[in-house]
């Protein structure tokens, strides 16, 4: 590896390492030397030693790769102060109910997407810890692959009667009535009746994770031009550049207050007396302009919402303005009063047409293709979803959040 400029991948999977080996690699790979690899991708095949000394090197580790009790424990606190996106733990014949119970109910890693536990030795026993897990407020689960596990049918549709709800995991009376199977196995349906079942599932939380996200995005649109509160012009504020749902090169950020103004309703024209400085929705209480705006996105829980309506209240979000075309504008053009480019007296600012990377308007063509935002094979277009979708993880609007206390107080 010293040999090597750029090393980002470690196949070593056909290797023999043991943990002696491990823990030799892993040495390496904490050490100064060691840490300036961008390793996205490692292969091995490991024991306890080993994966202790991963466990190390996974200890607030940023990169983005992916038993016996007391190693499951540390390797998930290890895993919980990492960047971790990805885990696979297929054909591990050790991998049994004990470490899913000493893994799972600790699990709480904000950037953990995906978990495969395939061809493992788990039983039904394991469907009560991971059950607990990605039905909690703090997983950010989006795969779970148990495949190839001999129990899978069994385990499977216990995971389905607790993760809708039709169980109660406190409540074991009608699923584990004891040790015998064929008493367990009567009393869960069919095979085919909970596969279909799981298809419904599945199709039912892909829809309401397409919502949440649509909404959010528009709660963040309306919540920032009405909370956010504009700033004298005098008084110095700093645009500081930070992320933004929409990259600084999109036209969405240039022209996002147009857009808000106009998506409303018609055009307000631009008032320049200086005596109005608050508009009506100003002088209504916070809790009530709050709930006003929680009627645009009813699809996303509470802590949802208080979430987005922070991060567009709070003046360190804003991304670096243009430069103002003053020039272009012509003169009476109104100057913003806040730091969006609109004020809520209905001011409104114009900009110079925003630039991509390679020098040309947003709206130019490359190569005989569109390069605008919305064209979906621009560059332009994939990195302006990326910024949503990473803005999206940031408040947690990724997926829907089911308000347990607020549905059994309406019952």
């Amino acid at each position: 590896m010293p040999d090597r400029r750029s090393v980002t991948k470690l196949i070593l999977g056909h290797n023999d390492l043991g943990d002696s080996g491990c823990e030799e690699l892993f040495g390496f790979l904490s050490s100064n030397t060691g840490c300036s690899y961008q390793i996205s991708q490692i292969h091995l095949n490991t024991g306890n030693r080993g994966l202790l000394d991963i466990s190390r090197y996974l200890q607030d580790n940023t990169n983005a790769f992916v038993g016996d009790p007391d190693v499951a424990m540390v390797f998930v606190l290890a895993i919980n102060s990492s960047r971790l996106e990805t885990l696979s733990l297929t054909t591990n014949p050790g991998l049994t109910d004990t470490f899913v119970a000493h893994f799972f109910p600790l699990l709480s890693a904000p950037t953990f997407h995906e978990i495969h536990l395939s061809v493992a030795v788990l039983t039904h026993e394991s469907a009560p810890h991971i059950v607990e897990c990605i039905t909690s407020s703090r997983c950010q689960l989006h795969t779970l692959k148990v495949t190839g596990i001999n129990s899978a049918s069994e385990l499977l549709q216990k995971l389905e009667l607790f993760a809708t709800t039709l169980n109660d995991p406190q409540d074991k009376s009608d699923v584990y009535s004891g040790d015998d199977e064929g008493e367990a196995k009567g009393s869960i349906r069919r095979w085919p009746d909970s596969d279909a079942e799981r298809k419904r599932i599945l199709t039912r939380n892909s829809t309401l994770k397409h919502l949440v996200e649509k909404e959010a995005l528009a709660l963040l649109r309306y919540s920032r031009a009405l909370l956010l509160r504009p700033k004298r012009r005098d008084s110095g504020f700093p645009h500081r550049s930070v992320f933004s749902p929409f990259s600084e090169s999109c036209v969405c950020a240039a022209s996002a207050t147009l857009l808000t103004v106009t998506s409303v309703g018609q055009p307000v024209a631009p008032s320049l007396s200086s005596s109005t400085k608050y508009s009506p929705w100003a002088k209504l209480p916070t809790k009530l302009q709050l709930h006003i705006l929680s009627f645009l996105a009813p699809m996303l829980s509470r802590a949802q919402r208080i979430r987005i309506f922070t991060y567009a209240s709070s003046p360190s979000t804003l991304p670096a303005l243009p430069e103002p075309a003053s020039a272009q504008c012509g003169p009476g053009t109104p100057a913003a009063s806040g730091p969006l480019g609109t004020g809520l007296d209905g001011g409104l600012t114009f900009w110079r047409r925003a630039t991509n990377t390679y020098g040309g308007s947003m709206g130019g063509y490359a190569n005989g293709k569109r390069m605008g935002a919305g064209n979906r094979d621009s560059v332009m277009y994939r990195r302006r979803e990326a910024d949503r979708a990473q803005w999206l993880k940031s408040v947690r609007c990724s997926a829907f959040e089911l308000e347990k206390e607020e549905e059994e107080e309406t019952r």
